[in-house]
């Protein structure tokens, strides 16, 4: 193994026109499902609505204070198919407002969903996952994180 792959690992390419255009994607689909104008969206992204409708058709980069403000502002329907591009996710820190009652229904749930979409042919296809949708996803993943963060806390304890 060289010197650069230990430095540097295994990595995923892309292009950053294609995450441009992820992102712009991302915010046209927002808009029209929220019923927005550019204007709100700029707004939101600290930005001029010819600037938000520039982000959309990828015309331009979109600095990272906007980039953030997306991401807080439309939790998880924003910037999460772009850091999926280079493997990586974004959620909450903390899922403490979720008991553990709440957290096995959503794994139980995302569980059920996919079973069915597995009766059929033994598969989950593209039109069977998007009908699971991201929230049944994103809840179950809030719920593994919150467990994975409480047996982190755990084990601390345990190595003092």
């Amino acid at each position: 193994m060289s010197a650069v792959q230990q430095i540097h690992g295994k990595r995923r390419s892309f292009a950053v026109s294609d995450a441009l255009s992820t992102l712009g994607a991302d915010l046209a689909k927002i808009r029209e499902e929220d019923g927005l104008t550019w204007a709100d969206v700029g707004r939101v992204l600290g930005k001029s609505d010819d600037r938000a409708a520039d982000y959309a058709k990828a015309i331009s980069e979109m600095p990272v204070s906007a980039f953030l403000l997306g991401l807080r502002e439309w939790n998880g329907r924003f910037g999460g198919r772009v850091l999926a591009m280079i493997g990586q996710q974004i959620g909450p820190l903390s899922s403490a407002d979720m008991s553990d009652n709440e957290r096995l229904s959503h794994l139980l749930h995302l569980a059920h969903l996919l079973s069915l979409a597995l009766l059929d042919d033994g598969q989950v296809d593209d039109g069977e996952l998007r009908g699971i949708g991201s929230a049944a996803l994103d809840n179950a993943a809030r719920g593994i994180a919150a467990l994975r963060t409480r047996l982190a806390a755990i084990e601390a304890t345990l190595e003092e």
